[in-house]
């Protein structure tokens, strides 16, 4: 076999072709493991920039964003003096639940054209060794690979040192080392911001706090999925494996009535409800009408709404009428 083979863009011709793996190792940043994917069902990666159109904030902070990210990937020179030092996109995002947060980090992902790397506490673990040892390889992996690197729930490892807590002072100097000579971008997630150490605020470059959802916001977020699930009827039907011949085959279509749902956007809006919970709505529904055999219309979320409405009730009352917000401001943490 001629060594120009290897070289050659196009694929080699038969019967030389047949020598090569039908497989290829890749890494799959949702499951953090490494997978065998086949050749042959590679494709161009499809970038979802209209995602970030879609961001529901300000925008005023919509275009700060754009602007940073923009020119992060421009790889422009940073300000600092010390080489590679300082030459990174730190985000923070910080608000409640469901306000946008990781939303707005895969936005960001696709408006880059990079992969998101994902992060949590879960992943990292609590001890300073062990903290230092993996973010040190999630951070080389992602410099390889051209990530946006997310860490979601940062004040795990953010909150303020103390004294008497050694092992909490480690881990924090630990991730101010991290913050200061990371080159790439960034993005920290947290409903916590008021237990921070102080001396992550020169770190981090762009701060956006998320505040709940107003009626406004609502709408546009029930139309954002709305659109969505419009667009991937378009699509060509999902493969699943059948469970009797375990072959696979189309999945089934769920039906929704758009027209129906949409006369009733200002109602559903009207439900002090956060994005996670318009998604979990809209996802249930879905399921509530295949298992009816129904079509997907208003009647379905009114049904969810309601039964889950009923939870946040008793929560209030438990809670002597105060909400998640209003208690976390209370104990100045939010």
């Amino acid at each position: 076999m001629e060594a120009s083979i290897f070289e050659a863009v196009d694929p080699p011709p038969s019967p030389e072709i047949s020598v090569f793996p039908d497989t290829i190792p890749a890494y799959n940043l949702r499951n953090k493991k490494w997978v065998d994917l086949e050749v042959d069902q590679f494709r161009d990666v499809g970038w979802n920039k209209q995602s970030f159109s879609h961001l529901v904030i300000d925008n005023e902070s919509k275009e700060l964003v754009r602007a940073l990210v923009t020119n992060q990937i421009s790889r422009e020179q940073g300000t600092d003096i010390i080489e590679s030092k300082g030459n990174g996109l730190i985000i923070l995002l910080h608000g409640g639940p469901g306000t946008g947060k990781t939303f707005t980090a895969e936005s960001v992902a696709e408006l880059a054209e990079k992969p998101l790397f994902r992060v949590t506490c879960g992943d990292i673990g609590t001890k300073p060794e062990d903290v230092e040892k993996y973010l040190e390889s999630v951070l080389n992996l992602s410099k390889i690979w051209g990530c946006v690197v997310l860490l979601d729930e940062a004040e795990v490892f953010l909150e303020k040192r103390k004294i008497t807590d050694l092992e909490r002072n480690a881990l924090v100097s630990v991730f101010l080392r991290v913050l200061e000579y990371y080159e790439g971008i960034l993005i920290l997630t947290s409903n916590r911001v008021g237990t921070f150490d102080e001396a992550f605020k020169s770190r981090i470059q762009l701060s956006l706090h998320y505040d709940d959802l107003t009626k406004g916001q609502r709408q546009k977020i029930w139309r954002n999925f709305l659109e969505r699930l419009k667009s991937m009827d378009k699509l060509p039907p999902a493969k699943v494996t059948d469970p009797s011949s375990r072959t696979l085959k189309d999945a089934e279509p769920i039906a929704i009535d758009f027209d129906d749902v949409e006369c009733y956007i200002s109602e559903l809006a009207e439900h002090d409800m956060n994005g996670r919970q318009i998604r979990n709505a809209i996802t249930t529904a879905r399921q509530l009408a295949k298992f009816k055999k129904e079509q997907m219309n208003y009647s379905h979320l009114q049904h969810v709404i309601a039964v889950s409405s009923k939870f946040d009730k008793y929560l209030t009352s438990v809670q002597e009428g105060l909400t998640d917000n209003q208690i976390a401001r209370d104990e100045g943490v939010r």
